[in-house]
């Protein structure tokens, strides 16, 4: 996609009225401009401590036919500066005179998770501006509020006068955020980004600023993340119990990845707080004036989409979910059912699934398919039903011992591959037989035991499930890495090797020695991993060592 001044007739450049580059903004309407207030505030009195400015500053729209420059100020109550511990740090100005020409900044409610994403700005250096490309990498910053980026170590870095531009989407074109930004090593007050961690950015996501200015709202493509019949309170207390439970669950202190919850009936205290969890973690929905408002509370942003499935079709559920990840703004060729997949919520809500118009189908076609994806991609889903929903939920916990068995037979294999090279590496103790023989007799039960033994042993079976599956795809993992890092050491070694012969060291005895102990603790069977990296890193020291003090020989 080509982002430039050319094809975005709302962007604009901001400078102090001294000539200075400050930043950039994004046109709102024919008036109004939304930037950071950390780019106001440099045009102006820098002892003004975060008071609304009284000063001008300049902005060339440079995005118009006709580029001009026009003054501009500071909406009366349009002003969030940065605060103490980094929120906020938003402002809209308002022009002495407007625009000559739309479209308009094109902000869009959407999944803000591996997106690859375009920004345009200022640095000094250049005239014109330049386009710098990065990747969504998920929440950053206090209470969750803003989204890490990350440029490719080749690729230009987000840089001094970035500050306030759009981030857009780099295969639709809408606008997800605003650059807020950079990091560098010495002043963290600046946009300058330098030493190791180059090409790290940060910005304020469309739901964040919509937070702050309400009246965008219905401008702006895109349903918030919770469904209405999720956001209206009930007027009763939530279930601290439950509340706190989703709160550990959704902030990945608790080690399952799906969570059934029934709420019995609409009115519960149950289902207030699941309710209250999908609200409170809303950057949009939640209290701008009480962030603390709830510590029971999931985090902000910790919940990606909330789902209420009643009377909605699945193909109605499955797309609400492509909406939420923007997949509906591309062309896609995949069918309806598979869509809600390809754009899977790291974490998700789907609410009173027995309530559906066709639940058997909604299971089968949007749930089951992400139940799969959860243990292997750590996902956190929470499903509601209504009512006990004995045949749904057994159909859903048959397909999670289905996937723990399969899991189970894959970290079977990653171990007897890795056992024959490395040493220690952990065993798994298999749950699926076990858990199958109780699925089977949950199912046999089902005719005669009363309603409320069969929910209490079909709940335990459910929490069992998933504890087993979340062990054995972490065990799997780790198995992995295991074999990953014996890997990893044999190439080092290799490459290490490579360069002192290269250097002129292949007959030298320390570096042979050396090299021969680190290479006969790799190549036993078993490799203790421990005394072989430690081996490893004493030759490669001992060759940056000899390389590094050597004054012939070419280039490493």
């Amino acid at each position: 996609m080509a982002v430039s001044p050319d094809n975005e007739r709302w962007l604009v450049r901001v400078r102090s009225t001294d000539g200075r580059v400050l930043g950039a903004g994004l046109a709102l309407d024919a008036r109004r401009v939304l930037t950071c207030a950390h780019v106001v505030s440099g045009g102006g009195d820098s002892s003004s401590s975060g008071s609304e400015p009284s000063w001008a500053v300049l902005l060339d729209l440079v995005g118009q036919p006709v580029s001009r420059t026009v003054s501009a100020r500071v909406v009366p109550g349009c002003w969030w500066p940065l605060t103490d511990d980094e929120r906020d740090d938003i402002a809209v100005l308002e022009l002495a005179e407007p625009m000559a020409q739309g479209p308009f900044a094109p902000l869009r409610r959407t999944k803000t998770l591996d997106r690859r994403v375009v920004m345009y700005g200022f640095p000094t250096t250049v005239e014109h501006g330049v386009r710098v490309e990065a990747t969504l990498k998920g929440r950053s910053g206090a209470r969750w509020e803003r989204i890490q980026m990350v440029s490719g170590p080749t690729d230009l870095r987000v840089s001094k006068g970035f500050s306030g531009t759009a981030v857009l989407d780099a295969r639709s074109g809408h606008v997800v955020g605003m650059v807020v930004s950079t990091y560098e090593d010495a002043d963290r007050d600046g946009d300058v980004v330098g030493g190791a961690a180059q090409g790290l950015s940060w910005m304020i996501p469309v739901e964040t600023i919509l937070n702050r200015l309400p009246w965008l709202g219905p401008r702006v493509p895109g349903e918030p993340a919770v469904d209405p019949r999720l956001r209206s309170p009930d007027g009763i207390p939530a279930n601290l119990k439950v509340l706190r439970q989703l709160a550990d669950f959704f902030g990945r202190l608790s080690p399952d990845n799906v969570l059934v919850i029934v709420v019995n009936h609409r009115e519960s205290d149950v289902a207030e707080a699941v309710r209250q969890a999908a609200v409170f973690s809303s950057r949009e929905l939640r209290s701008s004036s009480d962030p603390e408002q709830s510590p029971d509370a999931p985090p902000i942003g910790s919940i990606d989409l909330a789902v209420d499935a009643t009377d909605r079709s699945t193909k109605d559920v499955s797309q609400r979910i492509a909406d939420w990840a923007g997949e509906s703004d591309v062309a896609s060729t995949a069918p309806d059912n598979d869509r809600a997949v390809e754009a899977t919520p790291r974490s998700i809500i789907i609410n009173n699934i027995d309530e559906a118009a066709d639940p058997e189908t909604l299971l089968s076609e949007v749930v089951l398919p992400l139940v799969d994806q959860a243990p292997a991609r750590d996902l956190r889903m929470l499903l509601t039903f209504r009512a006990e929903s004995v045949p749904l939920r057994t159909t859903l916990l048959a397909r999670r011992v289905a996937s723990l068995q399969a899991t189970e037979e894959a970290t079977r294999r990653a171990y007897r591959q890795a056992a024959a090279v490395v040493a220690d590496v952990p065993r798994l103790q298999p749950r699926a037989i076990e858990l199958r023989i109780q699925l089977t007799k949950l199912r046999a039960a089902a005719a005669s035991t009363d309603g409320d033994t069969l929910a209490a042993l079909l709940a335990s079976t459910e929490r069992a499930t998933d504890r087993a599956l979340r062990t054995a795809e972490s065990i799997r993992r780790e198995i992995v890495a295991r074999e990953d890092l014996w890997s990893e050491l044999r190439g080092r070694l290799g490459a290490y090797r490579a360069r002192a012969v290269r250097h002129g060291f292949a007959e030298d005895a320390v570096l042979g020695t050396s090299y021969r102990g680190a290479h006969d603790l790799l190549m036993a069977a078993p490799c203790d991993l421990v005394t072989a990296e430690a081996a490893v890193r004493d030759y490669t020291e001992a060759v940056a060592d000899r390389v590094g003090g050597h004054r012939g020989g070419g280039g490493s």
